[in-house]
């Protein structure tokens, strides 16, 4: 009935995680678990793809290691949702707005939707996380903490294992090609504790960039102009950690430039920040330089 697709590389991790599914999910439930070994052997593109491609079941389930469920038989809840109308993925981190600029999906808090305990892998406190107003919240973006899905929905977007190669932007990429044919949905009565909160990094910025550039389609009615800019200057705070600042970098950044969703006090402030970046290009190129060296 499900097929459970991990991309492992922690073998402590993945043994905790397969004893809490078997004590959790239910137990007439019927289900497989598919871990594909990847310390770095390939991209989770790739590793997702190949553990979908042996699973049995017609619904899938893309999990990472680092956790473990808190609901019980929860595998039944989850085919409930699965099996619903218009159904894209289902998930439990996620938001209904998609910005112009590549960045991350926690886009804003008034649209992000979540439901999940979240610690790290150092302090064995975790903090429950809890935004969603009804049992399915309708999103676009989907965290791939967890990426529930049917097997007939997978078969027409899959992961794009042509354009991502390493570990970011999947999940990212995976639910807005999901987004553009079905609904997806944020749940409210499967709850996960999450060990990790990922790594915002450079390779995760481009990866983002990649995913945006691919997905040049207007996702929501309206939008939003705050939320917006403040995407906006995320984006260039963080691309301009990772690029020195120069002309080629400055026109690149106006690619992402949501021009026709901001007002005319965003516009100004905006080239106001244009303006200081290029001003302090040496202060900034060369803090850049000194970060590499030390890391």
């Amino acid at each position: 009935m499900l097929s459970i697709i991990i991309s492992s590389y922690q073998k402590d991790f993945y043994e905790n995680l397969v004893e809490n599914i078997n004590e959790t999910i239910g137990e007439a439930f019927l289900y497989e678990i598919l871990p594909i070994w990847n310390p770095k052997l390939m991209g989770i593109c790739a590793a997702y793809n190949l553990g979908a491609k042996k699973s049995k079941f017609e619904n899938l389930l893309f999990l990472h290691e680092d956790l473990i469920f808190k609901t019980k038989n929860w595998g039944e809840k989850l085919i409930s949702h699965l099996t619903q109308k218009n159904t894209g993925i289902i998930g439990v981190a996620g938001s209904s707005y998609v910005p112009k600029a590549p960045f991350s999906w926690t886009v804003a808090e008034k649209y992000n939707v979540v439901n999940i305990l979240q610690g790290n892998k150092e302090d064995a406190n975790s903090i429950l996380l809890n935004s969603t107003k009804s049992n399915r919240n309708k999103v676009f973006a989907v965290d791939g903490v967890f990426l529930a899905v049917k097997k007939e929905v997978f078969n027409q977007c899959k992961f794009d294992e042509d354009l991502l190669k390493g570990f970011h932007g999947y999940d990212l990429d995976f639910s807005l090609s999901v987004a553009k044919q079905f609904q997806n949905y944020v749940i409210d009565d499967i709850l996960i504790e999450h060990f990790s909160k990922g790594n915002l990094d450079c390779e995760w910025l481009q990866a983002n960039i990649k995913v945006r550039q691919k997905h040049n389609f207007k996702f929501q009615e309206r939008a939003d102009a705050e939320t917006e800019r403040q995407n906006f200057l995320g984006f260039l705070y963080k691309y301009f950690e990772c690029k020195p600042v120069n002309f080629k970098n400055l026109i690149f950044t106006l690619g992402f430039y949501p021009f026709w969703s901001l007002k005319m006090k965003d516009h100004y402030l905006i080239l106001k920040k244009y303006f200081n970046y290029f001003r302090y290009r040496a202060d900034i190129n060369k803090k850049q330089i000194i970060t590499k060296l030390l890391k």
